[in-house]
């Protein structure tokens, strides 16, 4: 196929991949920008029948495994018929195929970044993919016998650059692939030797199972960066220690001085969290079993493709469980939240029930952090979220980090120590140590890691501050509209108390008069203690008023204040601090140490690896000097000023509404009881007008000694009137005002029946 670059309107772009007897290359259209996936036979006569009838099926396969995680197949366009013959010597069936453009999963793992294992969000969408895609094969009874991550395709929708949530991972190259029912097994040695399941080695005849090992190798590495089972040595190797492993253990491994380890937990150094770290871990243990006849299932059975065996034999056959068991792992939610005072990720599995408030409990346990000093806030919205609102709300499968943590008391810890990898830290304590190949791969991969994730913390320091420094402003936006509802009910409040003042006045004014002149007051004692509690109600308005008008100008400059911003601050600390430099250096120094001789041949030899310790060295420095920087710096200062300004605002508001509300209450109360002392005497007046004794206001004043006790009220006041000559001077005297009184009665009898028959006309309120 070299030497034809033209077929039609079709024009060869280049060389996708080429196998033991088979090419792919990548055909575009000169028109229509479509472009194929076209693979053919380079050999010819060569070929045997075995190679050809492997050819023929996987063609066949493809064309009818009709799944959106497995390649498509497209129809061949007939240029290509005639086209393709020189190139075809074996006269085989040609595979057109759609094209992957995004490369296939080793290119992703070779990496850098991937040394120690890729995001949570690409391990899951690649098991959700890969795990789907299997089960589809298994369940039409077709074993693939050779996945691997090179059999793994990334397929972008467009064909350009997409996000990672629109990449679509596919299974390739079903050359090896076989049908298997309950009554045949495989007997051929077929497959990648590190992704073979142990039975291929150690027996002629294994089952679909073999899938299910492959399968977990591939999650433990995409979690890890490494397979699980002593991957630097070879399968003749690792076989005999793996064979040894216990159920539990998912991992075995060397350790530093060459000691074989069993482990039951994936390696620590990872990018996934803890909840999704345990759910995985059960699940390798399933898929990494060493027997065969327990692998994928819930218990030991020789049936494949779970067909029930005969009841004479082992009674009900196990049931294969590793798909079903890792979609319901996938399937769980997962909350995911970065708390900037310890500088730390947490993680929580939610279900639909899960409110703020229940998070917060688990927040505590893990961080100590008091509910009441927590702030959970939305880089969504802005928002401190509430404790009743439900957290499914804020869950978001493609994001790494959906909440944000604060702590009240503080932005950020003094003395947060980091996580730092065994092998970082070895490397710190002895700089100048010989390594030999195996341990210089750890150091190296575990280098890599930390200086990311150093990156990575820094990026979310900063992400945290600039998502306060927006939620301060939306914090002020609330607060004055708080704010400026509570002064509109302060208004109203004020209004109604100066109405209230005004009358308190004017019947202070009134009962004055008539003390002056000793008249028409027997009745009106009751006032007084009306005037007083309403001079008091006044004078607490008053001070409630005096004290809002002081928090609006507070609470003014602190939205001001926070309007501001911290953008221009922030952007110039981080163009003066940060890891580009140290993450330049450690992937130049990690792409060196893998084209270098040591890395290649010699690794029986020892040396020294100053290069990654010194960066290793810098990058813990450097975050040492950052955060230092960090507690002391103008912008951090002022999210805490304004983060405690905006609390104590928040506590004097909230306390303010609540004694508005008392106020309200009290100027009801103090409404009705005056209202009802009016009313009472306009009655008293109005039902005795003819009998009442108008006597002066102080016409007799008793004291309590002068009553006795036990004896009746009216025998004490008659000897008291009897003995006292001044009161009866006083009696005689209320006795010519009773004559007066009764004449104004008869005066005022008259003007009632003037006003009972005057007519008034209210039509004009009927008018429009």
């Amino acid at each position: 196929m070299e030497d034809i670059i033209f077929i039609g309107d079709w024009i060869k772009d280049r060389v996708l991949g080429s196998g033991s007897f088979g090419i792919v290359v990548l055909w575009k259209h000169k028109t229509s920008e479509e472009k194929l996936a076209i693979k053919t036979c380079k050999w010819g006569d060569e070929l045997t029948a075995k190679h050809r009838e492997r050819w023929t099926k996987e063609v066949e396969m493809l064309q009818t495994c009709s799944h959106p995680n497995i390649v498509g197949t497209k129809t061949l366009p007939k240029e290509f018929i005639a086209g393709l013959v020189p190139v075809n010597p074996s006269k085989l069936p040609i595979l057109c195929m759609e094209y992957c453009g995004g490369g296939d999963l080793r290119q992703l793992l070779n990496k850098p970044d991937a040394s120690c294992g890729l995001k949570e969000v690409k391990v899951r969408k690649i098991l959700s993919d890969i795990g789907s895609a299997m089960q589809f094969l298994h369940s039409n009874k077709i074993t693939h016998r050779d996945l691997k991550p090179e059999n793994i395709v990334l397929y972008q929708p467009n064909g350009t650059k997409e996000a990672e949530e629109n990449i679509v991972y596919k299974i390739i190259d079903l050359g090896y692939a076989k049908e298997i029912d309950s009554n045949s097994i495989c007997a051929s040695f077929v497959g990648t030797l590190q992704y073979l399941a142990p039975e291929i080695f150690y027996s002629k005849t294994y089952s679909n199972s073999v899938d299910f090992w492959s399968l977990g190798l591939i999650a433990f590495e995409i979690i890890c960066g490494t397979r699980p089972f002593l991957p630097l040595k070879a399968p003749v190797e690792w076989m005999p220690h793996v064979k040894k492993k216990q159920h539990d253990n998912i991992c075995v491994f060397e350790t530093f001085h060459g000691d074989i380890e069993y482990s039951n937990e994936i390696f620590a150094e990872n990018h996934i969290s803890k909840p999704f770290k345990a759910l995985i871990e059960d699940w390798l243990k399933v898929a990494l079993e060493w027997d065969p006849k327990l692998r994928g299932r819930d218990a030991p059975s020789k049936v494949t493709f779970n067909i029930p065996c005969d009841n004479n034999e082992t009674g009900m056959a196990s049931k294969v469980i590793i798909f079903d068991l890792l979609q319901n792992i996938l399937r769980r939610k997962i909350i995911k939240i970065f708390c900037l005072s310890t500088i730390s990720k947490l993680a929580f599995e939610i279900d639909s029930g899960t409110t703020i408030g229940m998070l917060k409990e688990f927040i505590v346990k893990e961080t100590c952090i008091a509910v009441e000093d927590q702030m959970l806030i939305s880089q969504v919205n802005f928002i401190d979220i509430l404790n009743d609102e439900q957290v499914i709300k804020y869950w978001n499968e493609n994001s790494a980090i959906m909440l944000f943590l604060y702590n009240r008391k503080h932005m950020i810890q003094e003395n947060t120590s980091p996580t730092v990898p065994i092998a970082i830290q070895r490397c710190l304590e002895h700089p100048k140590a010989l390594y030999n190949y195996r341990n210089s791969q750890t150091l190296y991969r575990n280098a890599i890691y930390f200086v990311n994730t150093q990156m990575e913390n820094y990026d979310l320091i900063i992400n945290a501050m600039f998502i306060r420094a927006e939620s301060l402003k939306q914090e002020s936006k609330h607060l004055l509209l708080k704010h400026n509802n509570i002064d509109k009910t302060i208004g109203k409040l004020y209004a109604k108390v100066e109405i209230i003042k005004s009358m308190i006045e004017m019947g202070e004014k009134h009962i004055t008069g008539l003390k002056e002149s000793n008249t028409g007051t027997n009745i009106l004692g009751g006032f007084e203690q009306s005037f007083k509690a309403g001079h008091e109600l006044a004078d607490k308005v008053e001070k409630l008023s005096t004290a809002w008008a002081q928090l609006s100008v507070r609470l003014q400059s602190a939205a001001r204040r926070s309007n501001e911003g911290i953008s221009n601050d922030l952007n110039n600390f981080v163009g003066r601090n940060n890891y580009q430099a140290i993450f330049t250096n450690a992937y130049k120094t990690f792409l060196s140490h893998k084209k270098s001789d040591f890395y290649n041949s010699n690794r029986e030899k020892e040396k020294q690896c100053s290069e990654i310790v010194r960066v290793c060295y810098d990058c813990l420095k450097l975050r040492s000097k950052i955060l230092q920087e960090l507690q002391n710096h103008q912008f951090l200062l002022k999210l805490k000023d304004l983060s405690v300004e905006f609390g104590k605002i928040a506590d004097i508001i909230t306390k303010a509404n609540e004694n508005i509300d008392k106020l309200s209450k009290f100027l009801v109360e103090f409404t009705e009881e005056f209202t009802n002392c009016i009313w009472s005497t306009i009655t008293v007046v109005v039902r005795d007008a003819e009998n009442i004794s108008d006597l002066p206001y102080s016409v007799v004043s008793y004291q309590k000694r002068d009553f006795k006790v036990g004896e009746p009220v009216n025998n004490q006041l008659q000897t008291l009137l009897v003995n006292d000559n001044e009161i009866k001077s006083v009696v005689e005297e209320s006795l010519m005002l009773r004559q007066n009184q009764m004449m104004l009665c008869k005066k005022l009898n008259t003007q009632k029946n003037v006003l009972h028959n005057s007519i008034f006309d209210f039509s004009f309120l009927n008018e429009n």
